[in-house]
């Protein structure tokens, strides 16, 4: 838990944290700032996380200005909302951008001048801002790549490799490489790719997402989700949890498709219960309909983080996929795994990267992405398999997360690029 402030030092550095998709208690599910921030406190640096006052990823719109999450600074820059992926999306990430350059001497005046700047991915744009106040302020930048881009607009979001938006965020993406004094990479296999592009070895950094080893669990017992749940487990059901994204990458269809497989096997005892939002949401419930999956297939809305864990620790496994793409082979670093494994909670992982961390750890079954049959042959095989069993890959991805993805351990890492 974080110390009193009585008993931390004064502040030695100064950090400001630019994250287009900021999360935290109450703002969104996605913390790496969040966590990062609290655990530099503890090391006496000083961490402001700037972000817009409106991004898909939130919660809800935030007010513009300074907001306290558990002793960690926040500012929301304002920038319009946008619906969808269009033209509203890239006029909110240039407000973000723009803003950052207009309120600077501002942001000096309330937080002081940074030490260092961060400029957090997925989208590179605003890079430019970040590296243009690194130079006014003497301070250290640093390109945080969360996401590949523009790799990810061809691959995942099938936009032509000529378009002009691939062209300029490539040129954008380049100019980031090479001009950051330090690249910070989620994707441990990424280095190759990266220095192709501009980055030098000497300056590439893999520093994954990680874990809070004192993530709260909570239990609410009036959740539809969780009352599914619990209802299932009184009827002798095996349930197999996802609890994430619902986007195109993440392959949701494959484990509805295995859920059918799983009736056409004659499997009555496992359930799946999906927990999540994104584009694909209403497509995968008409899927589910369409199948007659009703009794098999629950899906819920996205619900607090710790209620998520919550779910993930009364779950029987949990469940994991990507598309078999080949941005993927540069390695990933999913939330959704890592919380799986602090819960304990074995794992069938349908993906195909460059860094299978649940063969690694012996928490779980991998199989090949897009086969629902080897997903459902998956889940019978750990159905079948006596708990002691069971618990024990649990308690092996207990270990191996909390060995390689522990927050406080990831920003002692961090903070020598300081």
């Amino acid at each position: 838990m974080p110390s009193t402030p009585e008993s931390i030092p004064p502040v030695h550095k100064n950090i400001w944290y630019v994250h287009p998709y900021a999360g935290g208690p109450g703002i969104g599910r996605f913390s790496r700032a969040f966590y990062l921030a609290q655990n530099w406190r503890l090391q006496s640096i000083r961490t402001t996380i700037l972000s817009p006052t409106f991004h898909h990823l939130m919660d809800a719109p935030q007010a513009p200005g300074e907001k306290r999450i558990d002793d960690v600074s926040y500012h929301f820059i304002e920038a319009r909302a946008y619906p969808n992926n269009g033209l509203a999306r890239l006029l909110n990430m240039a407000d973000f951008s723009f803003g950052l350059l207009r309120d600077a001497d501002r942001l000096v005046a309330r937080y002081g001048v940074p030490d260092a700047i961060i400029g957090s991915s997925p989208h590179p744009y605003m890079f430019l801002a970040v590296h243009r106040l690194a130079k006014r302020y003497d301070a250290i930048s640093i390109f945080e790549v969360r996401d590949l881009w523009p790799l990810s607009l061809v691959e995942l979001a099938d936009v032509s490799p000529y378009h002009p938006l691939v062209i300029g965020t490539g040129w954008v993406e380049r100019y980031a490489y090479r001009h950051a004094d330090h690249v910070v990479s989620l994707h441990p296999a990424s280095r190759t790719y990266m220095c192709e592009r501009g980055a030098d070895a000497d300056r590439w950094h893999y520093i994954p997402n990680g874990v809070d080893a004192q993530e709260e669990a909570v239990v609410e017992p009036d959740e539809p989700a969780y009352r599914r749940l619990m209802q299932w487990h009184q009827e002798g059901m095996f349930v197999a949890l996802y609890a994430g994204a619902l986007g195109p990458p993440n392959n949701i269809d494959i484990l509805v498709r295995a859920a059918a497989e799983l009736r056409s096997r004659g499997n009555d005892r496992i359930r799946i219960l999906v927990v999540g939002r994104g584009e694909m949401q209403q497509q995968i419930a008409g899927m589910v309909s369409d199948l007659g999956l009703e009794e098999r297939v629950a899906i819920y809305p996205q619900v607090p983080k710790s209620h998520a864990i919550g779910l993930m620790q009364k779950a029987d496994v949990g469940y994991i996929s990507l598309k078999p793409k080949p941005i993927f082979m540069h390695g990933v670093s999913p939330n959704k795994l890592h919380d799986y494994m602090l819960a304990k909670l074995p794992i069938v992982s349908a993906m195909r990267v460059g860094n299978d961390s649940v063969t690694e750890a012996g928490c779980g079954l991998t199989v090949e992405p897009g086969d629902p049959v080897a997903v459902a042959e998956a889940f019978i095989r750990l159905a079948d398999m006596d708990r002691t069993e069971l618990r024990e890959m649990g308690e092996r991805g207990l270990t191996f997360v909390r060995r390689h993805h522990d927050y406080a351990a990831l920003a002692r890492i961090y903070a020598e690029l300081f």
